[in-house]
């Protein structure tokens, strides 16, 4: 990580009050959408042979994601109405192809 004194809670408020312009402090906690301890213990010092992980979530409208390297990215989320316009039927395999009439 960049800073061991910046956590990856104050990160993703950062980034996403950047994407809303909006300062940080009016941002709804983050802790309605997960455990902010749990997620800074996640991304705390590596001790032994623990994997890297990846952590995505929404928030605030945007898919947040958080890599093994401490980075934090903020994309706006599909809305439901647009991903079900775009999602398969349910049961059905995305990989096949429609059949023909």
């Amino acid at each position: 990580m960049e800073d061991d004194c910046r956590t990856i809670v104050l990160s993703v408020l950062e980034t996403v009050a950047a994407a809303e312009r909006v300062d940080p402090v009016d941002l709804p906690p983050l802790s309605e959408t997960l455990d902010p301890e749990a997620l800074n213990g996640l991304f705390g010092p590596v001790s032994g042979d623990r994997a890297p992980v990846t952590v995505a979530f929404e928030y605030c409208g945007y898919e947040v994601t958080v890599d093994g390297s401490g980075a934090v990215t903020a994309e706006p989320a599909a809305s439901p109405a647009s991903a079900a316009a775009t999602a398969p039927p349910a049961g059905a395999d995305a990989s096949e192809e429609p059949l023909a009439d």
